[in-house]
């Protein structure tokens, strides 16, 4: 049985077909995720789940008794409250109980330890990040049947992103979220439900499952809207040549032609974001575009950046990754000169021409236009040394003419980080700084921006949580860790990770190796691991070389021919270092088998 059974659900907003005629199912155990391109109304659908919006024609039919708790696209407003009276009204209770008060407390206690905040920290002196794990945590805490969840992942850094994983898996009732996380999607849903043009439309299995079935749909659906216009206009020309075609004899291919032409009017073709550029400065003389040395700064006396030393050359795209609060903003600020070191030198180059996303959007006018905060007055734009009508470049962001006068505070999540992409791509830049720019962002559009950012031949800095879209766009990182240090490591996070696994993998060997003088382990056993350690450590410096070959600033400049060998062996070898520690793992298995015998 169904715990929610939304029914012929028909809903307009803003002149916009939200549902039409859909209907959608939610089951026990099911983690569903809900996609769908920005302003397609997917917050709406969960605020109609959660009795917030009504729908104009159809129902929502709730399993009796049910519990709905709602995580919102938004973090809260009012932060003149502790963390723990925060958490604490998420158990929502008319009556008081002394034994169900000291039941809620040791509950918030679990909570907060978990998320490893301070109880009596007020809201407004935590980060973004740190804000949105509170939510989550008063989200979860009423145990409820179904969760809602709106943009859960944003603002949160990667750990954390990977404690909600592990805590939703473990979740024992259902969960319904919208996300453009790709890999927190793959790693969640157990089914995936697309609102498409008014339409839900369920799919199997993941979402990589979901992507090659969803590009098959589309490619047919293309095919079929062809082949009906091709129909179309054979009966409008057979229409207009026979004069008799009114008669009683035809009324019935008449009237077969009227439905055709409802057909077409209904008919929403799918919106493609292709035709995106950006306004880029090329003339830049040099390599270097910041000199970082020694860098230190501190808020409240606490040690935020700790002798941080660095050079950013022309053309480095660095994304930048560390827990919530660990001074990732603060660090571009400084870069942008807003804030300034307690010692140290920053060398600036007096020809950048900085665009700047900044995640708290605070260059759009919510009480203005979509138009006011893009035109100023203006008509025309240069673009790339081409003249564009703002109506046209605002039409490449998919915001069509009788939109362009509605507020911003209108518009979704997505629609304003869209607008602020298209107010920032309008800037002539050679250096863009992107805090956060993946929040709320549609799956095309994150698609769309990597390419953008892959090919734009300036320097890119990058705050983000999404690992996907890190590893697609970054060639160096800088890792934020305790007391302020921070790390540069050259290739994206994934390369990282591996090498931080192969780090932990011969820290294992090392210990296995040194037991094992006081072991029963055969000789044999001892010459393979140390010979696979030996041939680890081997592919790993080839590795290493590749990846500063690649991490050249002119290497994707170079001729196909001479690139692909360079990329063919460093995939290669890193499949010879995956199978290396695979076949490490299985003698390590075997080791502790012979220890414990």
């Amino acid at each position: 049985m169904s715990l929610i059974h939304l029914k012929n659900a028909y809903l307009t907003f803003n002149n916009v077909n939200i549902l039409k005629n859909s209907t959608l199912s939610l089951k026990k155990n099911e983690r569903v995720c809900l996609i769908g391109k920005n302003g397609t109304g997917k917050s709406t659908l969960l605020k109609v789940i959660n009795k917030q919006q009504d729908l104009d024609l159809g129902d929502v039919i709730y399993k009796k008794n049910i519990k709905i708790s709602y995580l919102k696209q938004d973090n809260p407003i009012n932060l003149n409250i502790s963390l723990n009276d925060f958490i604490y009204e998420g158990f929502n209770n008319k009556t008081y109980n002394e034994k169900h008060h000291i039941k809620n407390i040791i509950q918030i206690n679990k909570f907060i330890e978990l998320i490893k905040l301070n109880k009596y920290s007020l809201l407004s002196d935590l980060s973004g990040g740190l804000l949105r794990k509170a939510t989550l945590a008063r989200t979860l805490i009423g145990e409820p049947d179904i969760l809602l969840l709106d943009e859960p992942t944003n603002h949160l850094d990667i750990k954390t992103i990977q404690w909600l994983e592990k805590f939703l898996k473990k979740f024992s009732g259902s969960i319904l979220f919208v996300s453009h996380d790709r890999n927190f999607i793959q790693n969640i849903s157990t089914r995936i439900v697309d609102l498409d043009r008014g339409k839900l439309i369920s799919w199997p299995g993941n979402y990589n499952n979901f992507i090659k079935l969803k590009n098959e749909s589309n490619r047919i659906e293309i095919i079929q809207k062809k082949l009906f216009d091709k129909n179309l206009n054979k009966e409008e020309q057979w229409m207009k040549k026979n004069l008799k075609a009114r008669s009683t004899r035809n009324e019935g291919r008449v009237q077969n032609l009227k439905i055709l032409r409802q057909e077409d009017h209904d008919y929403k073709k799918i919106e493609i974001l292709n035709s995106i550029s950006i306004n880029e400065s090329k003339k830049y003389i040099g390599k270097i575009v910041f000199k970082l040395e020694n860098i230190k700064y501190l808020i409240n006396k606490k040690i935020i950046i700790q002798n941080f030393s660095s050079i950013v050359q022309y053309g480095d795209k660095i994304g930048l990754i560390g827990d919530n609060g660990c001074g990732k903003s603060t660090l571009i600020k400084i870069l942008l000169g807003i804030n300034q070191p307690k010692t140290g030198k920053i060398y600036i180059s007096n020809q950048l021409k900085i665009s700047y996303f900044d995640q708290n959007r605070s260059a759009l006018n919510l009480n203005k236009s979509i138009i006011e905060n893009i035109s100023y007055g203006k008509e025309y734009f240069s673009l790339n040394g081409k003249e564009i009508h703002i109506i046209s470049y605002l039409k490449n962001f998919l915001f069509k003419p009788n939109q362009l006068k509605s507020l911003v505070k209108t518009l979704s999540g997505g629609e304003c980080n869209r607008l602020l992409l298209a107010q920032l791509f309008l800037q002539p830049s050679n250096v863009l700084i992107l805090d956060e720019p993946t929040n709320d962002l549609d799956l095309d559009t994150l698609q769309l921006i990597e390419k953008i950012i892959i090919n734009y031949t300036g320097t890119v800095l990058i705050v983000s949580h999404d690992e996907t879209f890190i590893n697609n766009t970054v060639n160096k990182c800088w890792l934020f860790k305790k007391n302020g240090h921070i790390e540069t490591h050259l290739g994206n996070y994934k390369s990282f990770k591996k090498t931080n696994n192969n780090l932990i993998i011969k820290q294992k060997i090392c210990h296995v190796s040194s037991k094992n003088i006081k072991t029963k382990i055969s000789n044999t056993l001892i010459k393979e691991l140390n010979q696979t350690l030996h041939k680890i450590e081997k592919i790993e410096e080839i590795i290493k070389n590749l990846q500063k070959l690649i991490n050249e600033p002119n290497f994707f400049k170079k001729k196909l021919e001479e690139k692909l060998p360079i990329l063919h062996t460093l995939s290669k070898e890193e499949k010879k270092l995956t199978h290396n520690m695979m076949y490490w793992e299985k003698l390590e298995k075997k080791i502790h088998q012979k220890n414990i015998t």
